[in-house]
């Protein structure tokens, strides 16, 4: 909620006391935490678990509903050990993190980069996702990072600071598509989530689970513009505290048939549909994708 000023202080405060508690135990445990929260989350958040329901049940029709109850709890459980995990990690230095990492496909990313026409990171609200830019920062360069503020400005504080601290730069999301072009031309790097659901007007219809999902077309825009490949990247907990990156191949612009702006969307949304059917419990069901 935007203009509520004491609301904002009293969940800053809150979240200050949810860091502090995260903080005093190991980063291992942290995410405990967070599995613990996201049980809760599930247990009292009636239109949540709704729509998470709903959502699995168009995206699974041959499923059982035990089994998509059992998912859509594990999904609440993966973002809020998500959510944890972020608070958590942002006491690492950079070589902390990078020491935490097992790197599978690094080499589709040095391969987009030896292009020399810059890199789109395309990545989804799945696994921990916020170590994404991070760890692309650390062994590359700055990521022009686009992102929506959040609406309470102490928090948004806390997320801009931790997502920038290895000289990330920040974009909001208007005028993104500047800042991405500006990025793009200098040989750099942008990173963009796919799976946000923007207004019809934005958008384009693409088909995502059997069903039309409004998605942005600035991606394939970009890439069709500048020649930059994109790569899809993801990154998902691992075991004693640990993250595994997964790069997958560059996705090069082709600007041939009657949309290739489409043509090239669905490619995308297609890549990240995979993933999340080999481990639906990773992806946030709980967002309204389809309305």
């Amino acid at each position: 909620m935007k203009n509520a000023p004491t609301l904002h202080r009293f969940e800053y405060l809150a979240f200050l006391c949810f860091m502090l508690t995260v903080r005093i135990v190991p980063h291992s445990a942290a995410r405990s935490i967070g599995r613990l929260l996201g049980r809760i989350l599930f247990t009292f958040s009636r239109s949540r678990r709704k729509l998470t329901l709903s959502n699995l049940a168009h995206a699974f029709p041959d499923q059982s509903l035990d089994k998509r109850r059992r998912v859509a709890r594990r999904s609440f459980a993966e973002m809020a050990c998500s959510f944890t995990d972020a608070v958590s990690s942002a006491r690492f230095d950079a070589v902390e993190i990078c020491g935490r990492l097992e790197l599978d496909g690094w080499e589709h990313l040095e391969q987009a980069e030896r292009e020399g026409k810059g890199t789109i990171i395309l990545g989804a609200h799945i696994g921990v996702w916020e170590i994404i830019s991070q760890v692309v920062a650390l062994y590359k360069g700055p990521v022009s990072i686009v992102g929506r503020p959040l609406d309470n400005p102490f928090l948004d504080r806390f997320v801009a600071h931790n997502r920038s601290r290895f000289g990330n730069i920040l974009a909001g999301k208007r005028g993104a598509a500047r800042a991405m072009l500006r990025a793009l031309k200098a040989g750099g790097r942008t990173a963009i989530l796919i799976d946000q659901r923007v207004q019809p007007k934005e958008g384009i219809p693409i088909p995502f689970f059997g069903r039309p999902a409004s998605t942005s077309p600035i991606v394939a825009r970009l890439s069709l513009k500048t020649g930059a490949p994109v790569v899809p990247v993801y990154a998902f907990a691992a075991s004693n505290g640990r993250y595994r990156i997964k790069v997958h191949p560059p996705i090069f612009p082709d600007g041939s048939g009657n949309d290739p702006v489409r043509t090239l969307t669905c490619r995308y949304m297609d890549g990240l549909e995979r993933v999340i059917r080999k481990d639906p419990a990773q992806w946030l069901w709980m967002h309204n994708r389809w309305k």
